[in-house]
């Protein structure tokens, strides 16, 4: 079950392209907006032949062109492009006519494009109308460009039956740059809250799915190149071991329960190799997904620095072992994968990226191990005759410290279990 529900979550904005229909069906919209949200906006941003981006949209028309004041089923004004020749508005043939300026001008607000902090106005270089049940395909970017290399649904067109194919080009801006669209269409409209938004960014490093329902405000960091991906992964997996506080009481704590160098590194290794396993297990949905798993996991993080703690103390360093460590590393594993994993390897996931993290949480291990070793081979020097005392020492602090943090765990965990 939890492979499932992994798989789904990976594929939301097909999710989204199944539910919104259904919802619709169970709950019909009132005509506040003359509109159905049945069907998404679909987005596809990419870049243009000459450079810059360049946004292919379908929408709604009426979404695209009634006004904010627009009063839906009590308002009495005729809809802006539009004509009543039998009594039902219709998309007006002579509005549109023409250069259709007044139509891109109002086609030009239908989305805001930011690039950083810059504002960037598009030009409408292309749009097509088509009646709901003429429109082509607008699924793939190949399909939606051949949009607009075709000619319009034949008019007259039912203005709340139509929808339009805008194609808006912002040569200034950066496809690789961080990118914000937004856009003010339909917010006084009821019908938008339930709205869906499909948008594509479609760089060289991958396309970037994201799908919202409401009002449309996404954003997109900046692409990074291949190298800049694995780098960051890296990077990620050693500041995960030096900004976390129960990774550096362990790596203290290996360290003073070691004979040596080799010892200590192959201890290290093991806990990686135990780290890694869960966090691809978790990743890839091989975890329990019911509300008690990830507290449990908290504390199955925090308990063993109690543990070993109280074994160096009790002068039982060999209940530290490469198996043990390799257990505890298949906590740790699993807590991450639970929180800041789904930043760093979100959207498709990449085994490249996971091998980088490894390394750089390996490397790092090694790091500190090339600093804290050297210091306990030098107060064991200078104090021979004490080295085994001040290690229980410092282990029984270290053990005494994680405690409080076992408690704080435990009381979450009880909580999740507890009947209300």
């Amino acid at each position: 079950m939890s492979v499932i529900m992994t798989q789904l979550r990976a594929t939301r904005f097909w999710l989204v392209l199944l539910i919104l229909p259904v919802i619709a069906s169970i709950t019909p919209q009132s005509a506040l907006a003359h509109f159905s949200y049945s069907d998404p906006r679909i987005i596809d941003v990419i870049e243009g032949t000459d450079g810059g981006v360049v946004v292919l949209m379908r929408l709604p028309a009426p979404l695209a062109l009634l006004p904010s004041d627009w009063r839906g089923s009590d308002e009495t004004r005729l809809p802006p492009f539009a004509s009543q020749p039998n009594g039902e508005a219709v998309l007006d043939a002579a509005a549109l006519s023409g250069d259709g300026a007044d139509l891109r001008t109002v086609l030009g607000q239908s989305l805001t494009l930011w690039t950083g902090e810059h504002r960037n106005v598009p030009t409408v270089t292309n749009y097509q109308l088509w009646h709901d049940a003429e429109r082509p395909r607008f699924g793939t970017v190949k399909t939606a460009i051949a949009v607009f290399e075709g000619q319009s649904g034949a008019a007259p067109i039912p203005y709340f039956d139509a929808t339009v194919d805008v194609m808006l080009s912002f040569p200034d801006s950066d496809l690789n740059g961080p990118l914000r669209l937004e856009t003010r269409l339909g917010d006084s409209f009821q019908v938008i809250e339930k709205f869906g938004t499909v948008v594509k960014l479609h760089r060289a490093e991958g396309t970037h799915t994201k799908a919202v329902i409401g009002p449309l405000d996404l954003s997109f960091p900046a692409a990074t190149t291949r190298f800049g991906a694995v780098r960051d992964a890296a990077l990620s997996g050693a500041e995960h071991i030096y900004r976390g506080l129960d990774h550096l009481a362990l790596i203290v704590l290996i360290a003073l329960a070691a004979d040596g160098w080799r010892q200590a590194l192959g201890w290290a290794s093991a806990f990686t190799v135990g780290h890694i396993i869960t966090l691809a297990a978790g990743l890839y949905g091989f975890a329990p997904s019911a509300d008690w798993f990830i507290p449990l996991v908290e504390i199955g993080i925090a308990l063993p620095i109690v543990l070993a703690g109280v074994a160096i103390f009790l002068r039982a360093n060999s209940a530290l072992g490469w198996v043990g460590l390799f257990a505890v590393g298949l906590i740790h594993g699993y807590g991450f994968a639970a929180s800041a994993a789904t930043a760093l390897f979100a959207g498709d996931f990449d085994p490249s990226l996971l091998l980088a993290f490894a390394a750089g949480l390996e490397l790092c291990q090694f790091a500190i191990y090339a600093l804290v070793l050297p210091v306990i081979l030098l107060v064991d020097r200078y104090m021979p005759m004490t080295s085994v005392s001040w290690r229980r020492a410092v282990a029984l602090g270290i053990a005494l410290c994680a405690v409080s943090a076992t408690l704080s765990r435990l009381s979450a965990t009880s909580g999740v279990f507890a009947v209300a």
